[in-house]
Formats: structure tokens, sequence, C-alpha cells
């Protein structure tokens, strides 16, 4: 064949690549109805179900064996990998699920997460995808009770196997200690306060929140009102929605309630009118409730009030504006400090009777980490200039009155290792279940979200892996074979 020939093939050549490439990207969906990210393969970063990267988070495609099977695969090395779909069919699915072949090259003390997109910016729903402390869990320890959300462990062989959650909580003793995973919303519940059921508001948040809170209270009678007060920042596009629910100690929504967007979904920053609602439940037990309100940051709560005189937030708080707050812990407390602006620049005073320190917040959009002394009596952190998020293990109320400890045995923030839980005399251990197969060193895990607490925008959604070591490293090295979404 003469020069000018192949110089004349070479315009089809590429136009038939050009035209393979395209019906690649076009045909996504699988014989099953699912949609295949063949890591490692030419296709995995240019079809329509696709791997992000960025390409230094990934290794070069390689190949290996499961078995007699030869596949593909790259190493993910960093603890973020994003992958997305792009598919009208999602928006018509109610439940998507995500599957994920890896090996099971996970550092010592690291957990496997998986997250979709949740909110604009970036924001994800997080899910655990894998944790090899549970498989080394079923090996050693007993479970007493499984079902299709959490597993329970006993460190005693000699206890009985738990019919359900409410049979377990029953039965623990004020002397024996849980660790439960941070997940995981389910709560023994304190032991029988006195107090008095009254018709009006006893307990009231005397300062603005923004975004999510976890908040824990204590029903005398059968019933419990709560009141909330909304209002949209609008600092960001897209909806604000926030739901209100209820929540037992084993987990049981009991009421629930959603305060829609204000009519705005642009990122103009005015503020409208606020928005209230009213829930009130019946037939409850006397003991704690959890009222969750699942709000992004777009979302501000002016106002809180429900029928007790105990009110507390669980672990983290996000103040919008200056506001006192008050909790008790007998050992030190590792706290987390963020503000994104300069009006969150300050100086924070932690008392407790004679005693005074300060905690000093200098830099914006940076985590800084602040330790919390024991204390016999109570404490109180004064924050005078708000725009703070407050992250930590603790309970905190907004009045001295309104403070109760919320647990009636010894609970503990899980940390996936053998020695802590020796260390610590842990009884039981309680983790989300894992929906997990094994082959020959791989491990193939899988994880589901409702469609409604996602965000798909122009038929897209994005996921990202998360990796997480207990050193806070994001150097890693884990082998992956394929990622498979499926709509439902």
């Amino acid at each position: 064949m003469n020069f000018n020939k192949v110089h004349l093939l070479i315009p089809l050549i590429l136009f038939s690549y050009l035209l393979m490439m395209n019906i690649q990207s076009t045909q996504i969906e699988e014989n099953d109805g699912s949609y295949v990210i063949n890591v490692g393969s030419r296709t995995d970063m240019v079809r329509d179900v696709k791997l992000i990267g960025p390409e230094e988070r990934i290794s070069e495609p390689l190949k290996d064996n499961i078995g007699n099977e030869k596949i593909n695969l790259r190493n993910f090395t960093d603890r973020f990998v994003y992958f997305q779909l792009k598919e009208p069919k999602i928006n018509d699915a109610s439940l998507i699920k995500v599957q994920i072949r890896f090996k099971d090259n996970l550092p010592k003390g690291s957990i496997f997460k998986l997250g979709a997109h949740s909110a604009p910016q970036w924001n994800y729903k997080w899910n655990l995808l894998y944790d090899p402390f549970q498989r080394q869990l079923d090996e050693e320890y007993s479970e007493i009770y499984s079902d299709n959300d959490i597993s329970i462990y006993s460190l005693n062989c000699e206890t009985a196997e738990r019919s359900n959650v409410a049979d377990f909580f029953s039965k623990i003793q004020p002397d024996e200690t849980i660790a439960i995973q941070p997940s995981i919303s389910l709560f023994p519940g304190t032991e029988e306060l006195s107090g008095y059921n009254n018709s009006i508001f006893n307990a009231t948040l005397n300062t603005t929140l923004r975004g999510k809170h976890t908040f824990l209270t204590y029903v005398y009678g059968n019933e419990l009102s709560v009141d909330i007060e909304k209002q949209d920042l609008n600092w960001y596009n897209g909806s604000d929605n926030i739901t209100i629910k209820i929540v037992s100690t084993t987990g049981e929504t009991v009421k629930s309630a959603i305060i829609p967007d204000d009519g705005d979904i642009t990122d103009h920053r005015g503020l409208k009118e606020t928005q209230r609602s009213h829930i009130q439940a019946t037939g409850l037990n006397t003991g704690t409730y959890k009222i969750i309100i699942d709000a992004n940051d777009d979302t501000l709560i002016r106002d809180l009030q429900v029928s007790s005189d105990k009110l507390i937030a669980e672990n983290n708080v996000f103040a919008y504006t200056p506001t006192k707050l008050f909790f008790s812990t007998n050992n030190d407390q590792a706290v987390d400090f963020i503000t994104l602006h300069e009006d969150g620049l300050q100086t924070i005073e932690v008392s407790s009777g004679n005693s005074t320190y300060n905690i000093t917040i200098d830099k914006i959009a940076v985590t800084q980490n602040g330790q919390i002394r024991s204390a016999k009596d109570m404490q109180k952190m004064d924050i005078p200039a708000g725009d703070l998020h407050i992250k930590s293990k603790m309970y905190y109320s907004f009045t001295e009155s309104s403070y109760f400890d919320p647990m009636k045995c010894k609970v503990l923030s899980l940390n996936n290792d053998f020695n802590w839980l020796e260390k610590n005399n842990v009884d039981y251990v309680m983790m989300k279940k894992q929906s997990i197969k094994s082959e020959n060193g791989w491990i193939t895990a899988e994880t589901e979200w409702k469609t409604t607490d996602l965000y798909i925008k122009n038929n897209m959604l994005d996921f990202s892996t998360n990796i997480e070591q207990s050193d806070g490293s994001n150097k890693v090295s884990v082998p992956v074979d394929w990622i498979k979404i499926i709509l439902e």
C-alpha cells in the first residue's frame, strides 16, 4: 500500500474510532439493568457511567486474577476518588444501590465509606461500605442480635441472644459498657428522671443554629410537642426543605414533619419570612427521645421549643449567633472548631466553678482542635461571636437547668481496635450491618440511598469513595475491579 492510500485511510480510522467510542458511551445499561464501570478497562473514564478521578488519585490500568478469572483493575491511591452516572432513568428510581469489588488491602483501623451527592456544593450523604473490624468481630465473638440495619455483639460468650433492639436495651445494666458506631442513631436512653409533664413549653432554644442538628429530650408522660421556626439563608441555589423527626430509643420514628423551602431557591442572600411547624407525638413511653432536624447549611433554626424541661444537642452544634453552651464531662474531651468567616474569629471562654481557660479561633476555613478539661461540676462555654461549627462527642444544653445525661449505661463511640475494647472494658459492640461477600481475598460490598435524599442535576449523580484511616492519612493503595450502580 503506498503512502497516499495510507494517508487517506487515517481520517476513516479516526472517524470509526470516535463512532465506536460514542456507541460505547451511550450503551451503558447492562443486560441485568445495572450500570457497570469496568475499572482498568479502556472505557472506564469515557462513558456516561465512569470514573472521574482525579487521575493522580488512581493508578494506571493493571491486570490480575481472581481464581481463574482474568480482570482489569486500578489501585485507588487516595482517600477520595469520584465516579458518576448520567442517565435519564435515574430520576425514576426510588432507591439507588452501589456495589464495589475491591481487594481487602485496607490499612489497619480504616473503614471504606461511599458517598452520594446530596446537595449543591461539596455535600455527600456517606454510608459505610466495608469495615474489616466487623469481619473480625464475626469470627471472634457472639452476635446476639441482627437485623437489616444493625448487628450487636457480646464480648461475653455466655450472653443469650436478644429478640429485638428493645429487648437488648431493656436488659442492659448501668454498670455495663456499650461501644456504638457513631453512624448509628440508636441510644439506650436514660434512667427514669424525676420531673413533671406540663402543657406549656418548658425548654427553649435561646440562640440561632445553622444546618442539621440532633437534640435529645425527656418525656415525662405520654406525649411530646415540638415547635420549630426556620429561615432560609438563600446563600446557595436549590431548595431548602427541612425534615423533623421524633425518634425513640430503638430508632423508630414516632412522628415526622417537613417544612418546605420558602419559595426562593436562588442564591441572592436575601432573608424572607420565617416558617413554623408544630409536631405532637402521643402514646409515648416515659423516657428519652431524639429530635432530629435534617437541614442543609443554607437553613437557620431560629427557634425550638419542646414540652419538657430537658433539651440537649448531641455532639455537633453550628452556632450562627453568639451563645452559651452548658455541658458535663468526667474525662478530657477533644473538640473541633471551624469558622468560615472573619466574623467568626474569636476567643471562647470555658469555665467551671472558679476555673476558667480560653480557646482561640484565629483561622478561617481551618479545623482547629481544642481540649476540654474534665471537671466535677457543670461547665459553660461562652461563644461571643457565633458563626462557629463545633464537633465533639459531648452533649450540650442551652441553659444549665435543661441539661441531663441521656445514657443509662456507659456508652462509648466505637474505636475499631480490639486492644481499645479490652482497655475500656467494653461488654457490647453495636455496628451497622454490612452487605459483603468475600472471594479469594476480594470483597464485594454494597450500600444504598433513597433518591429523595440525593442531588440529581441534568440526569447526573456523582459518587465518591472515602477510605478513612485512623491516623488521618489520605494515602492508600486499594485495588478496585468494578463498580456497579443499580436503579430500583
